[in-house]
């Protein structure tokens, strides 16, 4: 058996839509590629990449022909060269959801489409299986109706040797209402209670701090304290794509998403990516935030003092009072430029090893996904990727996938990336990762 052979069978961050490879959309979108409605996908693709394509055009090439295959994957697989932007990523993700509403909507078939998805898996020698997703709660009838469907379905493909479980994806601005649904999934089908093991928070983060989500984690430590048997955790995507704000404001968003309650941490590329690397990655890139954020800093700094300064990082009290009683007069949105200096740059590594060591502390785990992290997160190189960083500190870590359809890679080709480029040996870095099934969700309900 492989050294890595645990590392390789336990994905626990994988979305079902993303699941999806470009052969599997050719073959799901053979016979109904014409009758589907592309709008979606032809608007944000256009946006993102200012191309306008013919989705039916790609379908035809794409059946006939290797070359059309090849034009077919490159418009849908997300590459390095898409470049470090979210917005970019979700349009080529915009072609799949299409397709996968029209199976839903229309042929009421999704089930298939789940099927398609577990037996990829278990081929692949998958043994444990977190899956995730999401869909609008303007819709209740419907959100019940998807969320039932995968979690039954994913109930129903338990084996003796494979083990699925289901994580309802609710949206940042409409966490409480998200949540209530998902709690009446629950007691209206309480056979899949033992499924759905957690919730988690992910599309884009920019414009949705943490702390937004104070009552929602209230909320559900209360809830998972009167009925322990079903309580719910939470996988929190932070500090993954993070332009819109300082970068030791992307640092705090990690830490306090851990300190409101998620047990484990999306991404979190905030706490790994070197600041100097950060930087380089957009022209004046992190320089500037709004008021906001700036005051939320200002705060977290001042509660965090001895933390922080036990960790070298000089918090001047009295002149971050002055700042913020100026600030406290200006609009909440206004941008505030703030240039990095070297000491500044070195005073955010030492916020990122506070953080790292806070989590330690509150038992919270990042979710790496190496390529991902690549392509969205605009990590350079393999060299500066973030991982590195986490495997040097003592914070626990999970490979995954993410979106192993759309990012053409594997767990199993993600864990041998890793095994390539950690600077280890396969047994040293299989002992630093340990099992990440000590990570799966449910484990504290009472048998």
């Amino acid at each position: 058996m492989k050294a890595l052979h645990r590392q390789q069978s336990c994905e626990l961050h994988v979305h079902v839509g993303g699941c999806l490879y470009a052969d599997d959309l050719l073959e799901l979108g053979r016979e109904v590629y014409t009758e589907v409605d592309w709008s979606l996908f032809v608007r944000s693709y256009e946006e993102a990449f200012g191309v306008r394509l013919d989705p039916e055009r790609l379908f035809r090439e794409g059946l006939r022909s290797e070359k059309g295959r090849e034009r077919f994957c490159r418009h849908y697989v997300y590459r390095q060269e898409d470049g470090g932007d979210f917005g970019r990523f979700q349009a080529k993700f915009d072609l799949l959801i299409c397709l996968y509403r029209y199976w839903v909507q229309h042929l009421h078939r999704e089930e298939e489409v789940l099927w398609r998805i577990v037996e990829r898996h278990r081929r692949e020698g998958l043994d444990y299986v977190e899956y995730r997703a999401m869909f609008p709660v303007d819709d209740p009838v419907r959100f019940l109706h998807f969320h039932r469907t995968n979690a039954r379905v994913f109930q129903q493909a338990c084996t003796g040797d494979f083990t699925a479980r289901y994580l309802i994806s609710l949206p940042r601005g409409a966490a409480l209402a998200g949540y209530e649904l998902a709690q009446q999934l629950l007691a209206e089908n309480p056979e899949l209670i033992p499924s759905v093991v957690g919730l988690d928070f992910c599309f884009f983060e920019e414009g949705h701090p943490p702390e937004k989500l104070r009552s929602f984690f209230a909320r559900l430590e209360a809830d998972n304290q009167r009925r322990p048997e079903q309580a719910l955790e939470v996988a929190y995507h932070v500090g993954e794509v993070y332009f819109d704000k300082s970068l030791e404001s992307a640092v705090r968003w990690c830490h306090q998403a851990a300190q409101l309650g998620a047990r484990r941490l999306g991404h979190a590329i905030a706490l790994g990516l070197d600041p100097e690397v950060a930087m380089v990655r957009r022209p004046g890139a992190h320089e500037a935030e709004p008021v906001a954020e700036r005051l939320a800093q200002i705060a977290y700094d001042l509660e965090q003092v001895r933390e922080l300064e036990a960790f070298g990082v000089e918090v001047d009290r009295g002149r971050l009072a002055r700042e913020r009683l100026e600030l406290q007069g200006r609009p909440s949105v206004e941008m505030i430029s703030r240039p990095y200096t070297p000491q500044r740059l070195e005073e955010v590594r030492r916020r990122q090893d506070f953080v790292l060591d806070q989590l330690v502390r509150l038992g919270v785990a990042i979710e790496s996904c190496p390529t991902s992290n690549l392509r969205i997160g605009g990590v350079p190189s393999p060299a500066q990727h973030p991982l590195w960083r986490f495997l040097r500190s003592e914070v626990g870590v999970a490979i995954g996938a993410d979106d192993p359809g759309i990012f053409d890679m594997s767990l199993a080709a993600e864990v041998d990336w890793v095994a390539a480029h950690a600077g280890m040996d396969e047994v040293a870095l299989a002992r630093r990762l340990g099992d990440p099934r000590r990570f799966r969700f449910g484990q504290e309900r009472p048998v």
